[in-house]
This record gives C-alpha cells, structure tokens and sequence, in this order.
C-alpha cells in the first residue's frame, strides 16, 4: 500500500506518534463510553453510549491498520493511557451524574476534534499519500464532532429542563 512509501511530506515517526495518539483517544472513548453505559441508570444515555462506542471501535481499528502499514504498533503505553483517559473516569462518572458526565465526553470529543483538524492541515493534499490519510481520519473527525455536539445538546436541555445540574 502507498502508506509504506510515506515520507516524502511527514516524517514517518512524526506520523506514528500522530497516529498513536489518536489510536489512544479512541480506545480511551471506547472504555469511557462502554464503562458509562454499564453503570448508567439512564437506558436512552446507555444505548447512546453504546452506540457511540462502536463507532470509536471502528476509528480505533482503521488507525490500527494503518499503523499497521506502516509497519508498526501502537504503543504500550497508550493502552495504560486509555485506562486513565478512559476506564477509570467511566466507572466514576454514575458517581458524578449525567450533567458532569456530559461535560466530560464534551471535553474528551472537543479534544478529538482539534487534533484532528490540526492534523488535517498539517496534510499535504497534492500528495496521494496525505489525501488517502486525509480521507480516513476527516471521516473520524466528523463522527467526533457529531459525538461532541450530541453531548452537548444534552448537557445544555438538562440545564434548561432541570434548572440546575443533576
């Protein structure tokens, strides 16, 4: 595949690192949201995270690949960072309500989203190479941002209906 033959725009340890830390994103979301699904109250909230789960399953996968690809793996210690990013505040968060639980999804897709466009421009798209990269990581962006403003719609109509956090 082409993505072997990448380092004529980015150096290729620039791009694993790149790549590496959205791998860890993803799998910390996929252990947040599975975590905050099996010890929500809410089922809506529950089947919603598990949805969005999935999705960042398939972003985690299709960046795995190419890392892959690039003959590589993700590294050791992104997988402790998912823990801490993701396992451990998603068995907390039925202790912090669904208002504090929103804004921290909030917080962890708004991240997604600007490393995503940072690394998107840092592209060259007159580059086969930088374009099929492109394609596959604006596709996660978008489903980031999405996620990031389903969470946000939520926070704001609990603060409206409720009058105040959980």
């Amino acid at each position: 595949m082409v993505l072997k033959k990448r380092c004529e725009h980015m150096n290729k340890n620039i791009l694993l690192k790149w790549l590496n830390w959205f791998y860890t994103l993803e799998m910390s979301q996929v252990e947040l949201y599975l975590n905050q699904a099996r010890y929500s109250n809410d089922a809506y909230l529950a089947s919603v995270l598990l949805s969005m789960a999935e999705t960042e399953t398939g972003h985690a996968k299709s960046i795995k690949e190419i890392i892959f690809k690039l003959d590589s793996r993700p590294m050791l210690i992104d997988k402790l960072l998912s823990q801490i990013i993701g396992f451990i505040p998603g068995r907390l968060s039925s202790f912090i309500g669904n208002y504090n639980l929103l804004w921290y999804n909030y917080i962890q897709e708004s991240v997604a989203v600007n490393d995503y466009r940072f690394f998107l421009n840092s592209l060259d798209l007159n580059s086969k190479i930088d374009r099929e990269l492109a394609g596959i990581l604006l596709n996660n962006m978008i489903e980031e941002d999405l996620h990031r403003l389903w969470f946000k719609g939520q926070r704001d109509s609990l603060k409206t209906t409720a009058g105040s956090p959980d």
